[in-house]
């Protein structure tokens, strides 16, 4: 690392007169002068230093975007020939919070002009409402993977003893080096789920034939979790749980192949659906005999088949319901499947089927018979 204290003007009067030293005492109060001191010399002024929520990552914003000038959703709209109120509806979707006055709100010009990609697809004849929940869904989305960068960046620069201006000045320089990165990494990634998911979604003749898209479709729903994922919790550490939670998703993953797709995870499960009930039954079943090889914690499986909409990457409907809740009634290493979904595999022959159980389950009205599934 270059000798950083030698970039350091002296700006000493107008840092005590400006208050961004309050509340600090001895080693801490001089590593904020210290820090406040460079970020002057590196032409931040004292009101953005003021304002800022993390003085430390000031710099590092600036090479990702951040040029510390703000602009109102009207300017952005203005400027760009777009109609305001897809401006502020975009803001919204993006998590920019308002007032009701637009000229009051001012945000970061790179906060501010970030939907204007999205706006252009208005333009292409999305509806707005579709385009705001597209915008949502990737700040959503890109705002785990911003934490996880987050946390993974200071793993690698933070040190004991460390001061602010020094993790400043790595963050700045870590950030330069990663940024030429960042868009070539997502847009490469959002291409590939784009062609998986086109895919796994192929229109079908009914669809073309009504001109839209159905309200549900028949599909098969599968959980998987850990078993006492909650008791694990008392004996180790989050960090463990964590790290068992990952990699029960990095395994799905690595069994899944289209048409099934992998959903989500929630917690310590994983949700996987697919229009192929015997594709996915094999998926599991997979998925079980990986688990118990790489010796991850013994998981339990539900299946159920039916009706269910598709909608912003998830699904909703019976069978939704349906399959969490036979994951439950599932004992340990066990993929247990509906009648249904025993009738949509019909007569799969490396799949072998015998009766489990009646029962009735939380939620559900009519008892359910459940049929225990493995490999011929």
């Amino acid at each position: 690392m270059p000798d950083i204290f030698d970039q350091v003007p002296e700006y000493a009067d107008d840092i005590e007169q400006s208050g961004l030293l309050e509340g600090f005492v001895g080693q801490a109060r001089d590593e904020r002068e210290e820090l406040v001191r460079w970020l002057l010399g590196r032409g931040f002024g004292l009101d953005q230093i003021r304002n800022s929520l993390s003085p430390i990552m000031l710099a590092s914003n600036r090479v990702i975007g951040d040029d510390g000038t703000v602009v109102s959703a009207t300017r952005v709209a203005e400027d760009n020939g777009l109609p305001l109120e897809l401006v502020e509806r975009l803001h919204r979707a993006a998590g920019l919070g308002e007032r009701d006055d637009p000229e009051e709100t001012q945000h970061s010009r790179a906060d501010a002009e970030s939907i204007l990609p999205a706006a252009s697809l208005v333009g292409f004849g999305f509806e707005v409402e579709e385009v705001a929940l597209l915008v949502r869904l990737l700040v959503d989305g890109l705002t785990r993977v911003a934490v996880t960068m987050r946390q993974a960046a200071l793993q690698v620069l933070i040190r004991p003893g460390a001061t602010e201006l020094e993790l400043a000045v790595a963050l700045e320089q870590l950030s330069l080096e990663v940024e030429p990165l960042l868009d070539p990494m997502i847009n490469g990634l959002a291409r590939l789920a784009l062609r998986h998911t086109f895919q796994t979604e192929a229109v079908n003749a009914e669809e073309r034939a009504a001109g839209q898209l159905p309200g549900a479709r028949p599909v098969t729903v599968a959980f998987a979790d850990v078993v006492g994922f909650t008791r694990m919790g008392e004996v180790v550490s989050p960090q463990d749980l964590v790290r068992v939670a990952g990699r029960l998703a990095n395994l799905t993953r690595s069994v899944v192949r289209g048409p099934v797709q992998f959903v989500k995870t929630i917690g310590d499960a994983v949700m996987l659906v697919s229009p192929d009930a015997e594709k996915l039954v094999s998926t599991v079943l997979e998925l079980l005999e990986a688990a118990e090889f790489h010796r991850l914690p013994q998981l339990r499986v539900g299946v159920a088949s039916g009706l269910a909409v598709g909608r912003a990457g998830d699904w909703y409907g019976s069978p939704v319901n349906l399959a969490s809740r036979v994951t439950g009634a599932a004992p340990a290493g066990v993929a247990l499947i509906t009648d249904a979904t025993r009738v949509a595999i019909g007569d799969a022959s490396h799949i072998t089927w015998s009766f489990e159980k009646s029962t009735h389950l939380r939620g559900i009205r009519d008892e359910i018979q459940m049929f225990r599934v493995s490999k011929a």
